[in-house]
């Protein structure tokens, strides 16, 4: 058994991080709205940054440490748990309908900056030069978010982002969230760096097997505490859009930051495995909102099933590339 140690610094920054990405998002929210900043910009760049903000501050602490594996497997492990958990949990608590407002354009978001990661990885390692194109995509996407949902506004249409979700906390207690959920960030994400290295050592597994399952789930806490309150709430809508964003910005975001620290080549196991399940998950959440699927139980129930199947796999080292390749190669 590895020390405790190991152990305690893993689960302790993984609980860190959680406490610390909603002391962040509530704080900074609070601070907008005391501030008088619109809520559609607290809406679509506090809540949408902040539920990423994990993923940002993990990887990017992994990449300054020269923990590759650790970084990328976060960024595709969390997009995966994304999907399966984020959106399979909620599913179990309340029934709702997928294809809201807004949820074409970002599902497009998503699906692009997907194809763009898988491309790009599979033909040449991450540098400065894609992290640049990362982000000026992501901040291009921003900005036309911006515009969209405040013409939508305008029209009395339903934007598709969260107006509403102002926290009853005072500009006190907002100004000591806020930089208490970025020491948290930062804290947890070197716990969970030091403690995720050491028992990936001891059991001479992949660090990015550790990057996709444990720190992926780790650092999807806020999604999924987010997604939970959003079906309590009976507003679906706002899960699904968590969901896109999230994968949004964990891609063009974090995997722009880490490009920077590059150049970086991408596992073996990414090709071979992580990004078919990566593509795989999309591409069902493309078809759950073209479609405006009822997402109930049973979608929650198999949702949660395919997580399951894809730790299997990468337990067992499935190759999907290796099915296309002709026998003896």
């Amino acid at each position: 058994m590895p020390d405790i140690s190991l152990i305690a610094a893993l689960v302790g920054g993984l609980v860190i991080m959680a406490f610390a990405g909603d002391f962040l998002v509530n704080g900074a929210i609070a601070l907008a709205h005391r501030l008088g900043v619109s809520p559609l910009i607290a809406g679509i760049f506090i809540v949408g940054f902040g539920t990423s903000a994990p993923e940002m501050i993990v990887s990017l602490d992994a990449a300054m440490e020269g923990r590759a594996g650790l970084a990328l497997g976060n960024i595709v492990g969390s997009n995966i748990a994304n999907v399966c958990l984020v959106l399979g949990i909620p599913a179990l608590i309340f029934p709702f309908v997928a294809g809201g407002s807004g949820q074409g354009r970002a599902l497009g978001a998503m699906l692009i900056a997907t194809a763009l990661w898988i491309g790009l990885t599979a033909i040449m390692p991450l540098h400065a030069g894609i992290g640049l194109f990362f982000v000026l995509i992501l901040f291009g996407y921003c900005g036309y978010t911006f515009l969209a949902a405040r013409r939508a506004v305008a029209l009395g249409i339903d934007p598709g982002v969260p107006l509403d979700e102002t926290p009853g906390i005072s500009v006190r207690r907002a100004l000591v969230y806020v930089p208490l959920g970025i020491a948290g960030l930062i804290l947890g994400a070197q716990l969970i760096i030091a403690g995720g290295v050491g028992v990936a050592e001891f059991y001479k597994v992949p660090q990015e097997w550790i990057g996709l399952t444990l720190l992926a789930i780790g650092t999807s806490m806020p999604e999924i505490g987010a997604s939970v309150a959003a079906a309590l709430r009976r507003r679906g809508d706002m899960a699904i859009g968590n969901i896109l964003g999230s994968n949004v910005f964990n891609i063009l975001g974090a995997g722009g930051i880490i490009s920077f620290f590059g150049p970086i080549s991408v596992a073996p196991t990414f090709r071979q495995y992580d990004h078919w399940a990566m593509a795989l998950a999309a591409a069902i959440v493309a078809a759950l909102i073209l479609t405006k699927a009822r997402i109930g139980r049973l979608v929650g129930i198999l949702l949660l099933l395919l997580y399951a199947i894809y730790v299997y796999g990468l337990i067992n080292g499935f190759n999907i590339l290796g099915l296309f390749q002709p026998a003896g190669t």
